[in-house]
């Protein structure tokens, strides 16, 4: 910027349009009582230091002690200063702000000005720089720094939050912590898994049933976006890891998947049925996991139909069916009060597809059965009977009928007689009397066979054709 006036002849001689800058003498002054500065603040830091015996590795000024040795034997080149090396020489002074009149004085004095008042000022400055050089001591280090902005984060957070508690942060016993890397891949590994149709799985994702927290890694991966195809891989990675892992599996991810496949198309994909099928692996956990939780969620009648076609085509193990059987008579012993004939169909679907593959079962699932059945007697309010609501599904005369053809030799006489009666009461008028035939061509428990040829003589008048 021009200047309007001078006091020096060489400056003047040179032109009024001459841009004025400090010399070179000035500039080396200015720098070196600045280099004398600096060297008394790191010798008071490292003085303090030592006898506070404190660590200092977060200090801001400890960073910077021994910076700037190597200066002295530097040597300023420069001519003039610009501007903005005034700039950064101002950044320099962490204390600048007691000096008002310091930095901006400079840019407005020509050259001859400028010696003048720097070499009036040179022992006042000194002795502001060094009466400051104590209140920069004091500075704040990055502890204290990281502290301010947790404080000031956590207040954010409860002014926005002002329901929760105010109680301090108590850790959930049990919480795990997954790695942000963890989690960044199974988030990855459910996108492959939305888009999967065939070819080999994620690699991360077979390992998925080993790791600790694989639970929470599942749900990451979003199943219910999965594909079909990607439904049936994974039910045969996770349906041969232990039991409990495939329950769990089969509950969270299997039981949905099918569910809703079958509310949105009414039939059930190739791929989820195939599902369904390797689920059979692990009996207990398709069991535990898919089919009870299915059956007291109150499935439809299309779902168990669809089921059920599983349990027909699949064998399963004498006592695993037993078990599911007696399971079953007590869900619908819960959801049937007096007479319902909605709560009795879909759990006689299953009922009576574990019934068709006449397993030998246990006395003990055969007395259930036979309560399953006597829990449908007519009470003795006679408009009941007389009601619409009294009928039973033919599901369950046909869950009866099989009863009858397969244990009719397993029941007792007092077991035969109340069911000769529920006949009476709730008979069907087609299935009925097939049911009263195998019943009364059947002989108590525990008796031995009758020798052939011997007519069986039970008190009725039914005539016998053999």
């Amino acid at each position: 910027m021009p200047s309007k006036t001078t006091s020096s002849p060489d400056l003047a001689a040179s032109g009024p349009n001459r841009l004025r800058y400090i010399d070179a003498r000035s500039s080396r002054k200015i720098l070196a009582i600045a280099q004398t500065l600096a060297d008394e603040d790191a010798a008071s830091d490292r003085a303090k230091a030592k006898a506070v015996r404190s660590n200092t590795a977060f200090g801001f000024d400890s960073r910077f002690v021994g910076e700037n040795e190597d200066e002295n034997a530097e040597e300023v080149a420069l001519e003039d200063v610009d501007p903005a090396d005034m700039a950064t020489f101002a950044k320099f002074l962490q204390n600048s702000e007691e000096l008002p009149d310091f930095a901006p004085s400079m840019s407005k004095l020509t050259t001859a000005e400028r010696d003048q008042e720097v070499d009036d000022q040179e022992v006042d400055d000194q002795e502001t720089f060094k009466a400051g050089g104590s209140d920069r001591g004091q500075t704040t280090n990055l502890a204290d720094l990281i502290l301010q902005r947790i404080a000031e984060k956590e207040a954010r957070e409860t002014a926005e939050g002002g329901e929760h508690d105010l109680a301090p942060f108590e850790p959930v016993e049990g919480a795990v912590e997954i790695p942000a890397k963890a989690v960044e891949t199974f988030t990855k590994v459910g996108q492959l898994m939305s888009r999967y149709k065939s070819g080999p799985m994620p690699k991360p994702f077979k390992v998925l049933p080993t790791l600790p927290q694989w639970p929470e890694l599942l749900e990451i991966t979003q199943p219910h976006n999965w594909s079909p195809h990607a439904v049936y891989r994974a039910t045969k990675i996770f349906i041969s890891a232990p039991q409990a892992t495939g329950q769990h599996f089969c509950s969270t991810v299997l039981l949905d998947a099918v569910r809703a496949d079958i509310q949105e198309h009414r039939k059930l994909n190739h791929h989820l049925y195939e599902a369904l099928m390797a689920a059979f692996y692990r009996p207990a956990a398709f069991f535990k996991g898919f089919l009870f939780p299915l059956v007291q969620s109150g499935c439809t009648l299309r779902e168990a139909q669809i089921v059920a076609s599983v349990l027909t085509k699949h064998k399963i193990p004498v006592l695993h069916s037993a078990a599911a059987l007696l399971r079953l008579c007590e869900i619908c012993a819960e959801q049937t009060s007096s007479i319902n004939s909605e709560a009795a169909g879909a759990a006689n679907i299953f009922i009576r597809a574990l019934l068709a593959k006449k397993y030998a079962l246990p006395y003990k699932v055969v007395d259930a059965l036979v309560f399953h059945f006597l829990r449908f007697r007519a009470t003795k309010d006679e408009d009941a009977l007389a009601g619409k609501e009294a009928k039973l599904p033919v599901l369950w005369h046909q869950s009866f009928l099989i009863f009858a053809q397969t244990y009719r030799n397993e029941i007792t006489e007092d077991q035969r007689e109340m069911l000769l009666d529920l006949l009476l009461a709730r008979g069907h008028k087609d299935i009925g009397p097939e049911v009263r035939r195998e019943l009364l061509a059947g002989r108590s428990r525990g008796q031995e066979g009758l020798q052939t040829g011997k007519i069986r003589d039970d008190g009725d008048d039914t005539m016998d054709i053999s």
